[in-house]
């Protein structure tokens, strides 16, 4: 009888503490699945389009220079960019002096402009309306910018581009 109350005991004891242990190594499981799928969500939600000819959001103005060269125009404010008559970039900065939104205009004869899917991926819906315009702005939190898409009508249409810091 001793016997079967050890027995007892020590399977009691040992279902304890599994039940005890079992939650920690579940929520530590959980903890690690989700993690790793929220890396993967923000990864695949950014857009195609993070920057321009090299320049991101928060760099410097000695960055800038050095990716784009001198500006043709500059102002307390930013930078212009006229590469050709169909292609001009305007970059402006923060009181920090870092870059805070690149806007690139492609006028109506630029020969290729970006695309809609250029922009957000083959995925993203984009939204054109019955003329053939096409506008969209998504909010990249976890990125700190946002990035919208301007196509005006026509066959051959201006399309602008902004990416803003947040």
């Amino acid at each position: 009888m001793l016997t079967k109350t050890n027995k007892f005991n020590l399977n009691r004891s040992f279902l304890l503490r599994f039940a005890l242990i079992l939650p920690l190594i579940l929520c530590v499981f959980a903890v690690t699945v989700n993690a790793q799928r929220n890396d993967t969500a923000k990864n695949k939600n950014l857009p195609l389009w993070q920057s321009y000819k090299g320049v991101t959001i928060g760099m410097t103005v000695p960055e800038v220079i050095e990716k784009l060269g001198a500006p043709q125009s500059e102002t307390a404010e930013g930078y212009f960019y006229m590469y050709t008559e169909n292609e001009t970039a305007q970059v402006l900065f923060d009181i920090n002096k870092k870059v805070r939104t690149i806007s690139v205009i492609y006028t109506a004869e630029y020969l290729n402009p970006p695309k809609f899917a250029d922009v957000f991926g083959k995925t993203a819906e984009d939204e054109s309306k019955s003329d053939g315009s096409v506008f969209k702005m998504v909010r990249y939190t976890d990125a700190g910018f946002w990035v919208s898409y301007n196509r005006m009508a026509g066959e051959q249409a201006m399309v602008i581009i902004v990416i803003q810091k947040l």
